[in-house]
């Protein structure tokens, strides 16, 4: 563990609160500029999680660790079931049904931001491979990309924050409250990195084993909004050079980054 995750739980927030501030200002929840970003934050983060993260999960030193993937897209299933699509940037606010609606769409969008929030909370240095009494330092290395993944991950919070503003403001809600809702949900995922740097520091796991784990459900959680983000069609089902164009900035932008 090498420091606090101050820098990208500030970051993380700050995501969350930008997106606010642009439904606030501009009253729009999907703006052809909104579409645009939405589509290359998922062409990132799916170029991310294939490019880099994938080949690092399987360099660890866990079992079966592809489970846990399966376990992160399965549990996005059903946190979608709840959120009422917040994650991919298109909540029906016409389809609320008050306070046991918000409850479950909070609750799904915590649980959201608090496990991407978590692998910013710790990286696993470098370990080597014995094999036959020979010390190979070159081994198996699990990269820090947790600045790489900060990009995508952040521009991500923009439009959940951006939608679930609109949400909130499409159920009548007071502007104070609002807002209060709001820094609440920004919070989960600075307290995600907090969580896991708190469990590496005080031991209560080893972060070796740990951490793959956590990477593993947040590739599944990313595969799946990620592909829903991409593969949505536009209502009028036609080829949208734009959107297109965002997604093969994002997914070469993630080839090029370490």
């Amino acid at each position: 563990m090498s420091e606090t995750p101050l820098f990208y739980a500030t970051v993380l927030f700050l995501a969350s609160m930008t997106g606010w501030g642009i439904f606030m200002l501009t009253r729009k929840q999907a703006s052809r500029g909104v579409k645009v970003m939405l589509a290359f934050s998922a062409a990132y983060l799916l170029g991310i999680t294939l490019l880099h993260l994938f080949p690092e999960l399987y360099h660890s030193d866990v079992p079966n660790v592809g489970w846990y993937v399966v376990a992160g897209f399965l549990l996005q299933v059903v946190l979608d079931f709840f959120s009422h699509g917040v994650e991919h940037g298109h909540a029906h606010t016409h389809q609320h049904q008050g306070t046991r609606f918000l409850v479950s769409v909070m609750i799904s969008l915590w649980i959201h931001a608090f496990i991407e929030g978590m692998p910013f909370g710790g990286v696993v240095e470098m370990h080597a491979h014995d094999h036959a009494g020979h010390d190979h330092g070159h081994g198996h290395e699990l990269h820090d990309h947790r600045m790489s993944l900060l990009l995508g991950i952040s521009l991500h919070k923009v439009t959940e924050a951006l939608v679930f503003t609109a949400l909130l403001v499409g159920m009548g809600m007071r502007m104070g409250k609002i807002l209060g809702w709001v820094i609440l949900f920004a919070l989960m995922a600075p307290f995600g990195a907090f969580a896991h740097y708190f469990i590496g520091i005080t031991g209560v796991a080893d972060l070796a084993t740990f951490t793959p784990m956590v990477t593993g459900i947040l590739i599944g959680i990313l595969l799946h909004v990620s592909t829903i983000i991409l593969f949505e069609s536009d209502e009028s089902h036609s080829f949208n050079w734009m959107k297109f164009a965002a997604i093969l900035v994002g997914l070469a932008m993630a080839g090029f980054v370490s």
